[in-house]
Parts: structure tokens; sequence; C-alpha cells
């Protein structure tokens, strides 16, 4: 069963979030995308800070250096986007389109996977094929900058809360499959384990006898 991106209940309750409070902001702010520009920059400069501060604690291992470059680069990253917000800002609705796009690619493959386990889950497989139609229309999207906004902001919030019901039906269905598939296979190691048989303690006291009584029958010549 594919559960990549769900392995942790967290990271997927921080991207619904994320997507939550970025699609509120897209649609309430005037001055939307130079706002999330800034939200990115300090998440870009948070995360550089803590990357090195990581790599710093575990320098003995080795990580620092490639930590450091890491942490320099989101930094960097960072500075830029807060010095020119207004330049990168008209990008924020594409940039917001490919990430619905590889987020809800990614949701539709996982909830396919659960159909068999679960059934069918119509509301949560219904937004994120949503959130992914959003996101291809934000990509060629031909609308003004804010008519683009809004769309971005809609579906930044329709894929936030599609996150969450997919976060749901991972669980039950990852509960399913290790009831289905890993209680099975210990039953089957359990059945093989009981078809093994060894000898009782007649047999091999018997096998012990014969085994004397056949060395008994030996026979010894002297040659002259």
């Amino acid at each position: 069963m594919v559960t990549f991106g769900y392995k942790s209940k967290f990271s997927s309750i921080l991207r619904s979030c994320a997507a939550a409070a970025i699609g509120l902001v897209m649609l309430i702010n005037t001055d939307a995308t130079v706002t999330v520009v800034k939200i990115v920059a300090s998440f870009l400069f948070a995360a550089g800070a803590v990357t090195f501060a990581h790599g710093y604690v575990k320098r003995s291992t080795g990580a620092l250096p490639l930590m450091s470059v890491n942490a320099v680069v989101d930094i960097v990253l960072g500075i830029l986007l807060f010095l020119f917000p207004n330049q990168v800002a008209d990008f924020i609705p594409r940039l917001i389109g490919v990430a619905l796009v590889i987020f809800g690619a990614l949701q539709v493959i996982v909830l396919a996977g659960t159909l068999s386990l679960v059934g069918s889950g119509r509301a949560s497989m219904i937004l994120s094929i949503l959130a992914l139609v959003g996101g291809i229309l934000l990509v060629f999207s031909p609308f003004s900058l804010a008519v683009m906004k809004v769309i971005a902001g809609v579906f930044l919030l329709v894929y936030g809360v599609s996150e969450i019901l997919s976060m749901s039906r991972v669980t039950k269905a990852q509960e399913a499959y290790d009831i289905k598939f890993g209680r099975q296979g210990q039953f089957n190691t359990d059945m093989e384990a009981e078809d093994v048989q060894y000898p009782s303690s007649a047999d091999k006291t018997k096998l012990d006898t014969s085994g004397i009584s056949d060395a008994k029958e030996v026979e010894f010549t002297k040659e002259d």
C-alpha cells in the first residue's frame, strides 16, 4: 500500500494548516501575493536556522558541512524574497498551482491504494481531484492576477480539507492492512511451525537402540 507523504500525521496536519492559512490570506488580504511571499521567506529563514542548529548539534557525525550548505541556501533565498517580494509576487499563483498539482496527484494515488482496504471514500477522492484540477488551472490560467488569487485561495482551502480526510483514510487503511496481512502472516507462520514433526522421545530411544543392535551385528575378522 502506497503511503508516501503520510508516514507522519504531524506532517499531514502541518500541510493542511499551511494550505488553509495561505488560502485564507489569498482570499482576504488585498495584497495577498506579497504577504504570501513574506510568509514563505520567513519559513525559509527559519528552516535554514533550524537546519544549521541541528547540524551543529550533530557535528560529531560529520553532518555539519552538508547541513550548513542547505542552511545557507535557505537563508539566502529567504533574504532575497524579503528584499524583492513584489518581483516574486506575480509568480505566486502559478507556484501554488504547481504545488497543488504535485500534492493533489499524490493524494489521488494514495487514496486509490486504500480502496481495496476501506472501500470508496467519495468525499476525499472528489476533493483531491478538485485540488489537482485547481492546480492545473492555475498553472495554465489565462485569467488576471486578481482572479488567480481567488482561485488559488479557494483551491488551497479545498486541499487543506482533503489532506485531513486523506490522512484519516490512510490511517484506517494502514490498520486494516496490518490486520489483514500482519495477522495472516503470523497465522501462516504458526501453522508452518505446527506442521514440522519432531521425533518423540520413544522414537529417539528406538533409534538409539537400533543403532546399538546394528553395531553388535558387525563382525570383525582377524587377518593373518
